[in-house]
């Protein structure tokens, strides 16, 4: 038998009449299963075609529940929580951005007078912990507004006209070094959006974030945070993935899809196994131009000043104003 085959074996044994309770245990067990073999280049290029052909790729971000199905080709460690896959693509920066993000690496200013500065993000949404460790340099952006982000970064960032009716409200806090040679932080500022570039040697990546407050009908007051994923190369488009929830191996996941009127579809996962935790289900993810945005509504009273699908009905009318 190969691998898949012992490893679906167990499964549905596993499901069926192995265990007499009803607790699931394949969770379990498909965690600490060895990860799967690397696959010879050949047989990967002989069953793409087929996995076209059958629907598996498909366009926009897709929604995988890893604790029914752990362990997707794009995720092959995965076991828990859910994953977002979508087609991302590669942009350039401005030059002149460019430059002055270099500079700031070699804790200099910028041609335009912009000094190192090292950026954290508010609220819940957040760069993951191994982004985190690598935060490139010390050039962090902010601006005034998400159009005048996206004139910087030249990055076609969907805009939203219900997001910019709203209450803005900082996203990123800048701490700006004074001199290359001290070894702390002398100024800090608040910017209402911005971005971190992440990398090592160079940036590989940007972060970028907006935060504003809205209300409903009810009266109800909700934080709306919005980060954009958006990557940087010259590399051909390719397919990955982000997981989430996945410390959380007891958690069960449905997605709702939700056709945008730009035309994208968007994914609101919702978690079965508690579906009182409006916390684990009031995000949305979609993906445009191969950047993928994820975003959150947080009542400001608390979630129990309000039902879930209240809450998703405000995802729902943020999504109605991205263009």
């Amino acid at each position: 038998m190969t691998f898949d085959r012992d490893e679906q074996f167990l499964h549905e044994k596993l499901s069926a009449d192995l265990h007499p309770t009803p607790v699931d245990l394949w969770p379990a067990l498909a965690e600490n299963l060895p990860a799967k073999p690397h696959r010879r280049h050949l047989w990967l290029c002989l069953a793409a075609p087929l996995l076209i052909a059958a629907g598996v790729a498909a366009t926009g971000a897709q929604f995988t529940d890893l604790r029914t199905n752990p362990r997707p080709s794009f995720a092959p460690d995965a076991t828990a929580g859910y994953a977002i896959s979508y087609e991302r693509q590669y942009y350039t920066l401005p030059a002149d951005l460019w430059a002055g993000m270099q500079a700031n690496h070699n804790l200099e200013a910028a041609a335009d007078g912009t000094r190192p500065a090292g950026g954290i993000m508010h609220g819940r949404i957040y760069p993951n912990n191994h982004d985190k460790q690598n935060i490139y340099s010390k050039a962090a952006r902010g601006y005034e507004t998400w159009s005048a982000m996206a004139e910087a970064t030249g990055l076609p960032l969907a805009g939203n006209s219900v997001l910019d009716a709203g209450e803005p409200e900082p996203a990123v806090q800048l701490f700006i070094r004074i001199t290359a040679d001290n070894g702390y932080w002398e100024e800090s500022s608040l910017a209402q959006v911005g971005f971190i570039p992440v990398g090592n040697e160079v940036p590989e990546k940007l972060y970028l974030k907006r935060m504003d407050y809205l209300g409903d009908p009810e009266g109800r007051r909700y934080e709306i945070e919005l980060m954009a994923l958006a990557y940087l190369g010259n590399a051909p488009a390719d397919t990955t993935s982000i997981n989430y929830f996945n410390k959380r191996a007891g958690l069960t996941w449905s997605c709702e899809t939700y056709e945008m009127p730009n035309g994208c579809m968007a994914l609101l996962p919702l978690c079965t196994s508690n579906p009182n935790s409006s916390y684990n289900s009031t995000w949305a993810f979609f993906e445009k131009d191969g950047i993928l945005y994820q975003f959150g509504c947080t009542p400001v009273a608390g979630y129990f000043n309000s039902g879930l699908e209240d809450d998703r009905a405000v995802l729902r009318q943020v999504l109605d104003g991205f263009e």
